[in-house]
């Protein structure tokens, strides 16, 4: 019955040591999903026209998402698959728009991220201000590149 008991009190203590890990991952992973959200509906209203709308989404967005990169302390590999996650929903919010599918679900779904990011950055406004000037270079290439994306084609 020792036999046993070992492997399980063992699972057990890496299931504790790496569950700080997960919820890590998983705010991050939620910030950067809303931040896509949140850009994805801002270049619905640069595609109307609307830039400085497009901006400011952008802006919160990223400040957001930078805040939790730099507070989690994330490695890299978890940021690039943060990354992808932004780029997706970004991408499934331009899809609603451009299939006519933007209904209230999405609607829902913008609202409660914008919801999230806001309370991403009240709860890392000192991260925000320690570390401004380190991202600040990397979210105006970052919007920048995206408005290109936009217009091309």
């Amino acid at each position: 019955m020792k036999k046993n008991s070992i492997p399980f009190l063992l699972f057990l203590w890496l299931c504790f040591w790496w569950s700080p890990l997960s919820a890590q991952n998983n705010k991050l992973d939620n910030i950067a999903a809303c931040a896509g959200v949140v850009i994805g509906n801002g270049a619905i209203d640069f595609f109307m026209g609307d830039e400085a709308a497009f901006d400011g989404a952008a802006d919160i967005a990223y400040l957001a998402y930078l805040s939790e990169v730099f507070k989690s302390q994330a490695a890299q590999n978890d940021i690039q698959i943060a990354d992808q996650i932004l780029a997706s929903n970004l991408d499934k919010v331009i899809a609603a728009y451009n299939s006519e599918t933007f209904d209230t679900n999405m609607y829902e779904e913008v609202v409660s991220c914008y919801r999230a990011l806001s309370l991403q950055l009240l709860e890392a406004a000192q991260v925000i201000i320690d570390n401004q000037g380190k991202w600040s270079e990397v979210k105006s290439t970052s919007i920048k590149t995206i408005k290109r994306v936009l217009s091309a084609g």
